[in-house]
């Protein structure tokens, strides 16, 4: 049986009277390729959102590793961390360089855990003094130098991967669109993300610099990486998908594999959009 990365049952977003998510219920399994389509303010923005906890749905659950992401109880942030999100405008820190940018969420994270088990072991020491059965400290084998320093590492890697290792140093703000898609995309994976969701990757780029992100995208998925993408790219769907789904009015209306999807359409929704973007 293939494993349920994620298991969204029943999602429903409101924004104040408005409707945006009607009850959208999905299996995500793992090394799977989800292209989601639909015309513009069919609520699929608003689905990827809700996966990665960026917004809080209204009712529904978002099943990851056991715990439901969409009750208020539960540590989203650390769940967050292995949920990788890449966005339409890129969200590069235009005040930070590039390695900076890859370096920063990595980082604050790992030294936030190191002080975190720092300060457990100074309680724990505390109270082994009146214990007759001491309690062992936690294993603490870094340093807030060493993590730096190993995420250094790792980011110079993931440019070398994209071939802008001689960008390192440089702002955002001198990069071209394809360029900073790319380091927002390594950004994620510095994360070590489990799933990755892309909400409309390319609609922002030049037509030249598509294709460079759309080919980082294909080296994923033969990776193996589990990826949600919500994009208007017709062949990336066609080649990369393993399953397509239609989102309007907030509800998943068809759902197949690409070349069913694509060839023989079922919902006559679906058959008026395909005939206008194909």
């Amino acid at each position: 049986m293939e494993e349920v990365v994620l298991k969204v049952e029943n999602l429903c977003k409101d924004f104040g009277k408005e409707k945006v998510l009607k009850g959208i219920s999905i299996d995500i399994k793992k090394a799977e390729k989800i292209v989601v389509l639909g015309p513009s303010g069919s609520g699929k923005s608003t689905f990827l959102r809700c996966l990665n906890c960026m917004e809080d749905p209204t009712s529904g659950s978002i099943i990851y590793e056991g715990e439901d992401l969409a009750n208020f109880k539960v540590d989203i942030n650390k769940h967050r961390q292995h949920i990788g999100m890449v966005f339409q405008h890129f969200n590069l820190f235009n005040n930070k360089n590039v390695i900076q940018n890859i370096m920063l969420a990595p980082v604050l994270i790992q030294t936030r855990e190191l002080r975190k088990n720092r300060r457990k072991n100074f309680f724990i020491k505390v109270s082994n003094l009146f214990r007759k059965n001491k309690k062992p400290l936690i294993e603490i084998n870094d340093t807030v130098a060493g993590i730096k320093k190993k995420n250094e590492e790792k980011a110079y890697a993931l440019l070398k991967r994209i071939g802008l290792e001689d960008k390192a140093l440089v702002y955002p703000s001198t990069l071209s669109g394809g360029q900073k898609q790319r380091i927002a995309i390594i950004r994620a994976l510095a994360m070590e993300p489990k799933v990755m969701l892309f909400d409309e990757p390319t609609s922002a780029l030049d037509p030249e610099m598509v294709g460079e992100v759309l080919e980082l995208m294909k080296d994923l998925a033969e990776e193996g990486m589990t990826m949600v993408v919500v994009t208007h790219e017709m062949g990336f769907a066609r080649e990369v998908a393993n399953r397509v789904i239609f989102i309007d009015d907030g509800v998943i209306k068809e759902e197949n594999s690409p070349k069913e999807f694509f060839s023989n359409p079922k919902d006559a929704r679906l058959k008026d959009f395909l005939s206008k973007v194909l």
